[in-house]
């Protein structure tokens, strides 16, 4: 029984490693682990339930040990494609959903069929008890093993299609193992005898090898659309995140985060101007010198536009993300943004995540007068809760008793979307500030965007035009003046109503993600 049990424990490591992948590989298209998670699960066990029943029916009326090589050889071939499909999808929801369940499906009605034909196997020589308890735990540990290796250590360091692939070669070995104990029970009719399975195996091994080896090309056909018009300088997959850097011929050179554009040269003025400077400008005309803390912003343009402050000014800068390797790419890549700022002793730069750097800081009795959050708009259920009345609330407690926070929040265009600009507006509305200021500035590329700065005392639309030139006469300013300063703040009529009109989202009831 030792060659089954070397099949069932790669079988269930495969299975939870596709289980896995695909759930990832479904939050980005669904915008939602939430949705990802039911539309996989239900899938995969309407999958291994018809597969059982099918199987194991089967297994009465063929031989169960072909049977069981055929079904590892057919999802060892599987794994060379699901990702690039599941990619493809690019639909409409009523039509998405079917389709998002369609794919898990098949390769679950194989994998369902592998534990009853193992116990058909075993229940040839134990009792059908034994037999039955035997399979289902060893493919239980196998499974086990395969969700851990594959969410902490796969596809952090191989990214979702080599990992998908390292689980048909699971399937491979599972294949390999039958093929190497039970060879005199594998001879197929028609005169072929043991050639068939060594041919599949053959073939198998050639496909995953293959595949491994274009795998990054693979990447880049896949997510093509994506960087269609862009001349792509880096691509890097991290245990959080793919990083891309990409040249496009108006933009400039850009950033991209799991596919998402996060800045480019051109846009980057308006951009970080916007977000650092209002806050930053109201502050100094009340109090100085100020100590900002940045959360996200790994490619530093904030961080450039608050190092053009003096030190009289600007006291420190302490910016914490959760991938160094993006700050890593951007000093690489994007030295016309943030000009080496990193160089300035005023800043520190700390890789945490977020929420618990602020948790931590609360303890340590740690204060900034400015908290500037510069995080990846709200694409899934996990980034939705950095902008959540329960983050905006614990941020405050880390403010100083005049300090303010500043948040992009995301696209506040008519055309390209404000649903969730609106959402956030109304959320922060709803926080322990009592000054909360929405404005809006158009960036190119990106359209108008939307920002959000709630304060504890000091009020934006108080300053005056001569106290903002006053503040800023001595920097090197492209984007903003006194005229700006006020206009920013001047919302149209059909986004205020869109803004009274917003849920408020919390950890309880989340009312934000971005498609």
């Amino acid at each position: 029984m030792f060659f089954i049990a070397i099949v069932l424990i790669t079988t269930g490591a495969s299975t939870m490693v596709y289980e896995v992948v695909l759930i990832r590989e479904f939050t980005v298209i669904l915008g939602s682990s939430f949705y990802a998670s039911a539309v996989v699960l239900s899938s995969i066990m309407t999958g291994l339930s018809l597969g059982a029943y099918t199987f194991g029916r089967l297994s009465d009326r063929y031989d169960p040990l072909k049977l069981l090589f055929t079904l590892e050889v057919s999802i060892a071939m599987i794994s060379t494609f699901i990702v690039q499909l599941t990619r493809t999808l690019s639909f409409d929801w009523e039509i998405l959903i079917p389709l998002s369940f369609l794919i898990p499906l098949f390769p679950a009605f194989l994998m369902g069929g592998e534990l009853p034909i193992a116990i058909k196997i075993v229940s040839e020589s134990r009792n059908i008890g034994e037999a039955s308890g035997f399979c289902y735990s060893i493919d239980t540990i196998g499974g086990i093993i395969g969700a851990l290796v594959s969410g902490f250590f796969l596809i952090p360091c191989l990214g979702s299609l080599r990992t998908v692939l390292t689980a048909g070669v699971l399937n491979t070995i599972g294949a390999l193992t039958l093929a190497g104990t039970v060879r005199s029970r594998l001879k197929f009719k028609f005169g072929f005898g043991f050639r068939v399975p060594v041919s599949l195996l053959i073939l198998v091994v050639l496909s995953l090898s293959v595949t491994f080896v274009y795998s990054q090309a693979i990447e880049y056909t896949t997510q093509s659309e994506i960087y269609d018009g862009f001349y792509i300088l880096e691509y890097r997959q991290t245990k959080h995140q793919t990083i891309v850097v990409a040249y496009h011929p108006i933009l400039g050179k850009c950033l991209f985060l799991d596919g998402s554009l996060q800045i480019s040269e051109v846009g980057n003025p308006s951009y970080s101007e916007s977000l650092v400077l209002p806050s930053v400008v109201t502050l100094l005309s009340n109090t100085k010198p100020i100590r900002v803390l940045v959360i996200g912003g790994g490619d530093l343009g904030v961080v450039e536009v608050l190092t053009r402050f003096s030190k009289g000014e600007i006291q420190n800068i302490t910016l914490v993300d959760l991938d160094l390797n993006v700050v890593e790419v951007s000093k690489k890549h994007l030295r016309s943004i943030n000009r080496e700022c990193w160089k300035d002793e005023r800043v520190e730069i700390i890789e945490s995540d977020c929420r618990s750097f602020v948790k931590d800081a609360k303890k340590r009795g740690e204060r900034y007068d400015l908290v500037i959050v510069d995080l990846p708009d709200p694409k899934d259920d996990l980034s939705a809760t950095m902008y959540s009345l329960e983050f905006y609330n614990s941020l405050y407690e880390i403010t100083d008793e005049d300090g303010m926070i500043v948040t992009q929040a995301t696209s506040a265009d008519f055309a390209l979307g404000y649903k969730a600009y609106a959402v956030i507006v109304k959320t922060v509305n709803a926080s322990k500030f009592e000054i909360v200021r929405p404005y809006i500035r158009y960036v190119p590329g990106f359209g108008m965007w939307g920002f959000v700065l709630a304060s504890k005392r000091y009020d934006p639309l108080k300053l005056n035009g001569d106290q903002i030139e006053g503040v800023i006469s001595g920097i090197d300013v492209k984007t903003y003046d006194s005229d700006t300063h006020f206009a920013m703040f001047s919302l149209p009529p059909w986004l205020e109503r869109e803004i009274e009109m917003a849920g408020i989202n919390t950890l309880d009831s989340p009312k934000l993600i971005v498609s």
